[in-house]
């Protein structure tokens, strides 16, 4: 729809006036002429509103999709991936306020609200306006007897027409042309008597298809449904033809319109420079993109769009407050959140959750807590093995602090940590994008089961317990439930994996992310490598975190159908059973079994799903079929990036695939 002004408003100059430059005030100039300016107004908006769908926890996200459209008019964001919405943060929208949705309903002719006054003097928007109508035509018999008006010469279908495109296809100011210039007025021939009103007489043409003919002022008030006093201030208000304020040219107003678009707009291009990343915590509760870690707090980004951004292309930066607000329209954060806010906990503290679900929350958190408790006890005894395990937050490199990796994309580095509760053994595989293509199930599979084979089969034999988040396509998936389910038949083992309670899953491998984080800092980072010498120089008591490089030839692809024992691990068939999200323990039995659990203390259950009859698999296809290509805008990115890391380190930049 289209915005507009009120009927007598001066708001903007006419879009078209080509057509209608050139038109002689004469009467006799104007019949035989046509006059009607019906361009279609450029300004008109949709009312459109995008729904925003968020990434959930299972998703697997490419770092590369930085390009999030945001719609101009939008309440909302969109992602792919999606199974829930998520509204982002409000912020006002003039368009859909009811002020504005009542002009627009006025520009097109239709039923609105109009301003009423009370008699204690308070105005309200509260009194029904009825819609604009085809009146009925002249039926004046002294319009059928004179020479000079044409009334009857004008069919109900060109009336019709003449009244659809004036309503439909115009903006207040094209109508404000049209009138101009199917109205005229002429000086008075005849005064009556001295000090008169009547400054003019006024003389109203409309269009039979062919020649504008002249009609008198009740036919064409009718057709326009238009009111005298209108017509008359717009006729007034003119000038050869044309509006006053389309012969002004450019009006100061619109000059400052057009520089603030302007500057909007080099502030969108700004935030779109910069490199982003989804985040890796919490995704089922966050939509949002955030910046690489290059800028410590919105000071610093403000300071690096003033001094970096601006100053280059010579532009006034436009202010804070406004720099916040597209920020937050963007869906922008410069943190990524912290895996322990758990916001089951921050919904109940502010009202937005009941007692009872919370209460039933926290029960879970102790059971899942105290379970830890247990099974770390049994593996000080040695009658177990022990292990937590997560993903760090992905990692950039080149890490450095020089400005001109503000505006470059960086190589994701990423960090699959296991830690061995009772040895307190930690084991680190690094691997970067420049070998594994994407985040697959796959990926995490092969490093546990690897991690398994080489470090969890002592003699005699225990059963092995894993802890983890609830993340889907890293820990809570029917890959690696099959891959741990044909580890256990291959080597006559149990393995139980347990989840902790969403919002609470704080393990003993998060210790480890914390304290690379602290060596990290004040540190350069030029190779991917290098993430490995500093994780080994992280910890020297009791012994310093063990790592191992990753290429792609170590990935293999657990996901074959082939290799699949159990299509599923729901725990329930119907929509009202528990889904995979409901399970807190996975038993896997030698037997070639698997029985979950929906509480740490509940008894176990077979699944739904019948497991094929396969022998134990004794190898699996490799993932990847080489090095993984990465986007050239990226690689040329890394180009540029050179100049500021030392020589030694270029070949590996060089030596990089890309698209």
């Amino acid at each position: 729809m289209m915005c507009f002004e009120p009927a007598c408003d001066e708001s903007r100059a006419v879009e078209d006036q080509s057509n209608v430059e050139g038109i002689c005030c004469d009467t006799a100039g104007l019949k035989g002429k046509k006059l009607v300016p019906y361009d279609s107004s450029s300004d008109d908006d949709c009312d459109l509103v995008t729904e925003d769908y968020e990434l959930s926890s299972e998703s697997v996200v490419d770092p590369n999709l930085l390009d999030i459209e945001v719609t101009g008019d939008a309440d909302v964001l969109t992602e792919q991936n999606s199974n829930s919405v998520r509204k982002k943060q409000r912020y006002a929208d003039e368009k859909n306020w009811q002020r504005n949705k009542n002009k627009r309903l006025r520009m097109k002719g239709q039923k609105y609200l109009g301003f009423s006054k009370k008699k204690g003097g308070k105005i309200e928007q509260n009194h029904p306006r009825a819609e604009r109508k085809l009146k009925a035509r002249c039926t004046s018999q002294k319009c059928l007897q004179s020479k000079i008006r044409h009334c009857q010469e004008i069919s109900e279908d060109c009336r019709q027409e003449t009244f659809h495109r004036f309503w439909n296809d115009m903006n207040w100011d094209q109508r404000k042309v049209f009138i101009a210039s199917h109205v005229i007025k002429l000086p008075t021939h005849k005064k009556t008597k001295e000090n008169s009103r009547r400054q003019g007489t006024y003389h109203y043409y409309l269009s039979d298809g062919h020649d504008n003919l002249e009609v008198c002022r009740a036919m064409f008030l009718s057709t326009l449904d238009l009111g005298y006093k209108t017509v008359q201030a717009w006729v007034d208000n003119s000038k050869y033809g044309l509006a006053k304020e389309s012969l002004t040219g450019i009006t100061v107003k619109d000059h400052v319109s057009k520089r603030r678009t302007v500057d909007y707009q080099h502030l969108h291009d700004f935030f779109e420079s910069l490199p982003k990343l989804p985040s890796h915590y919490c995704r089922r509760d966050t939509s949002k993109m955030y910046l690489e870690y290059t800028f410590e707090s919105m000071s610093d980004l403000y300071r690096v769009y003033c001094s970096e951004f601006c100053s280059q292309r010579t532009i006034i930066p436009l202010g804070r407050n406004v720099f916040s607000k597209i920020f937050k329209q963007k869906n922008l954060s410069l943190y990524t959140p912290k895996k322990d806010q758990c916001n089951t906990c921050f919904s109940f503290k502010y009202g937005n959750i009941s007692t009872e679900d919370y209460e039933r929350h926290i029960v879970n958190k102790d059971k899942a807590r105290e379970a830890k408790i247990i099974d770390k006890s049994e593996a000080e005894k040695g009658t177990s093995i022990v292990l937590t395990m997560d993903l760090q937050a992905v990692k950039l490199c080149p890490y450095i602090p020089a400005n001109k990796t503000y505006f470059k994309t960086k190589l994701c580095c990423h960090n699959f940590t296991v830690y061995n509760l009772s040895t307190k053994d930690v084991l680190c595989y690094w691997f970067s994008e420049d070998q594994v293509s994407s985040l697959k199930a796959s990926v995490f599979t092969s490093c546990i089961i690897n991690y398994l084979q080489e470090n969890c089969l002592p003699s005699p034999k225990v059963p092995i317990v894993l802890y983890s988040d609830g993340c889907g396509y890293q820990n809570r998936n029917s890959v690696l439930a099959n891959a741990l389910l044909n580890f256990s038949m291959q080597n006559n083992v149990y393995v139980f994996q347990k989840y902790l309670e969403p919002g609470h899953t704080q393990m003993e491998c998060d210790s480890v992310h914390s304290v690379i984080e602290r060596k990290l800092r004040n540190r350069e980072i030029h190779l991917p490598s290098d993430y490995e010498a500093l994780t080994r120089e992280a910890r020297k008591t009791p012994h310093p975190y063990r790592t191992r490089n990753l290429e792609w030839s170590f990935f293999k692809n657990y996901a074959s159908c082939q290799h699949q024992r159990y299509s599923s691990i729901r725990p329930g068939r119907k929509p009202q059973d528990p889904t995979i999200n409901s399970i807190r323990v996975i038993k896997y039995d030698p037997n070639g079994t698997i029985q979950v659990k929906t509480e740490h203390d509940g008894p176990y259950m077979d699944l739904p799903c019948r497991p094929k009859p396969l022998p134990p698999i004794l190898d699996y296809p490799p993932l990847f079929s080489g090095r993984s290509k990465i986007k050239q805008e990226k690689w040329q990115h890394l180009q540029d990036l050179k100049s500021v890391i030392s020589k030694d380190t270029h070949a590996f930049y060089d030596n990089l695939r890309y698209e």
